[in-house]
């Protein structure tokens, strides 16, 4: 068996040309992606980084740094898990298209998938239904393809042609499709039924812990049963969110157990 060598230091002024292609790519896909949005009359805004409050998301995890005033008192603040709080408070000053590249920060986050940095493309429409941005992330994936010279996105074993419309399937029917499990089931009450959903992901052979939340269990069955069989072929649109991990997101008219909000 022969290993591929190490890839070399970025900084290494002479090596640095294994990297570079990754560099132009990235400047043409935020080119694309920026021309794409203005062509549309979005404005673009540039967010504080230091925040207030790092937002109330059960597993998101900031970093906290101290500002120190003239006088010498300190006082906490956080690095942006995300640029939301900052565009919504433009929205409800009025801008109604608004977007952003914000680079974001998150605590406890290292892997394949997850940095502690990184940039997060974020962007609002007004009183428009979400399903329009349903379709911007249909188109945004294409313009973004093209502008990088692909006609297949991959990772892993798994690719996507991004040309190809995305499936949309609700949170409810991936999780009956794909782990045998009703979660809505599990919220008809006042509060999410634990215990219930505990059960099923253990019919399910998922394993879970005596502290495990509601939300950690519907973590656990989402990453072990549904992430890994979507986007298989094509993108995939997962949709109307429990109303528990709702977030900011509105409840969906009509069916108070879920939202209007899709990944």
């Amino acid at each position: 068996m022969v290993s591929e060598p190490p890839k070399s230091p970025w900084w290494d002024r002479g090596r640095h040309a294994d990297r570079r292609g990754f560099l132009i790519a990235r400047n043409r896909i935020k080119a694309a992606l920026r021309a794409w949005f203005l062509e549309r009359s979005f404005v673009e805004v540039d967010t504080t980084l230091l925040q207030v409050s790092p937002g109330n998301e059960t597993h998101l995890h900031a970093f906290r740094t101290d500002l120190v005033g003239p006088d010498g008192a300190s006082r906490p603040l956080y690095l942006n898990t995300s640029p939301e709080f900052a565009c919504k408070k433009l929205l409800a000053a009025g801008e109604e298209r608004i977007f952003t590249f914000a680079p974001s920060f998150r605590n406890r986050e290292r892997g394949a998938l997850h940095h502690p940095e990184f940039t997060m493309l974020e962007w609002y429409r007004a009183n428009e239904p979400y399903d329009v941005l349903m379709e911007d992330c249909a188109a945004l994936l294409t313009v973004a393809s093209k502008a990088a010279g692909t006609a297949r996105l991959a990772h892993g074993r798994r690719d996507v042609d991004p040309f190809i419309p995305p499936e949309r399937l609700t949170v409810a029917d991936a999780f009956t499709r794909h782990a045998g499990i009703n979660v809505l089931a599990t919220l008809t009450g006042a509060t999410p039924d634990r215990n219930a959903l505990a059960r099923a992901a253990g019919q399910a052979g998922i394993r879970t812990a005596n502290d495990d939340t509601w939300a950690d269990i519907f973590s656990r069955i989402l990453v072990a049963k549904i992430e890994p069989v979507i986007g298989n072929g094509r993108a995939t649109l997962l949709t109307e969110y429990p109303a528990h991990l709702a977030a900011l997101a509105r409840a969906k008219p009509g069916n108070p157990h879920v939202a209007e909000r899709f990944e």
